[in-house]
């Protein structure tokens, strides 16, 4: 059995792995978007467990999203990014602080226009 999880999971990875790095961009925004709305919800629910789980997949998401841009590049837009992350991710630990859900929803705005940019432009 635990064969067939490690199995399953390698072969999970696997097809990230061969995924095209512009459509797994577009996914990791989309998780984000995701696990931001259902920490909102968790707060609005007074669900404690609801709201940190996905928060924390949020930041994680957005953390991977930041480590993905090269350091080697180091233009306007790519320095913008850094920036633009390392801000949400700046901001977003106060959520469990406070259940500012004014955080929550200022970091779906920017990931929404992030991904709509992504979408227009690289995507197309």
């Amino acid at each position: 059995m635990v064969h067939s999880n490690a199995l399953n999971s390698y072969q999970k990875a696997q097809v990230y792995d061969e995924m095209d790095p512009k459509k797994l961009i577009l996914l990791l925004y989309e998780g984000a978007i995701k696990r931001i709305v259902l920490a909102k919800e968790g707060i609005k629910n007074s669900d404690p467990k609801q709201r940190g789980e996905n928060l924390g997949k949020a930041i994680a998401i957005i953390s991977e999203l930041n480590a993905c841009l090269d350091d080697n590049i180091q233009t306007e837009e790519i320095n913008f990014l850094r920036g633009f992350y390392t801000a949400m991710l700046t901001e977003l630990p106060k959520v469990s602080l406070y259940n500012d859900i004014q955080i929550l929803n200022r970091t779906e705005k920017y990931i929404k226009e992030l991904k709509r940019i992504w979408e227009t432009t690289v995507m197309n």
